[in-house]
């Protein structure tokens, strides 16, 4: 039973290595402080729901973010154009852990998304799924 591991995520989520950055919100920087106004981080995995980040920076469960990821990545190679299209994904750590010397681990949950971001996000999650039957999605 050890090498069994339930996955009670709502979405799916996929590996996705590229990089982002992130600022703190207004809300959370009185606070959290960071040496650096925008941190560049490294995307690790991606859902609609959310994602992980790897940071040097330790970020304390509950504080608010926003996430700039290039649209352009999103989009299939023969879309995508030189100029970068940062969207704005407002998230909340949900998870902080230490994964080496000065490596942070950040899970965050999405909590405003445009709609166009999440249709990307779905198109990528959606060309990476391996079933050959869809997914079942129930109602939330």
């Amino acid at each position: 039973m050890g090498d069994f591991v339930w996955n009670s995520r709502k979405l799916l989520r996929v590996q996705f290595e590229s990089q982002a950055s992130f600022r703190l919100n207004r809300s959370s920087k009185k606070d959290v402080r960071l040496k650096e106004k925008t941190v560049t981080s490294k995307l690790l995995d991606l859902s609609a729901g959310g994602c992980g980040l790897e940071s040097s920076s330790f970020l304390p469960v509950g504080v608010k973010l926003n996430i700039f990821l290039d649209r352009a990545l999103l989009l299939p190679p023969e879309e995508r154009t030189k100029k970068s299209h940062p969207s704005k994904i407002m998230g909340v750590v949900r998870t902080s852990r230490q994964v080496s010397n000065r490596r942070y681990r950040l899970g965050i949950q999405f909590e405003k998304i445009s709609a166009e971001d999440t249709a990307l996000i779905r198109s990528v999650i959606e060309k990476q799924e391996r079933r050959e039957d869809k997914r079942i999605i129930f109602p939330q």
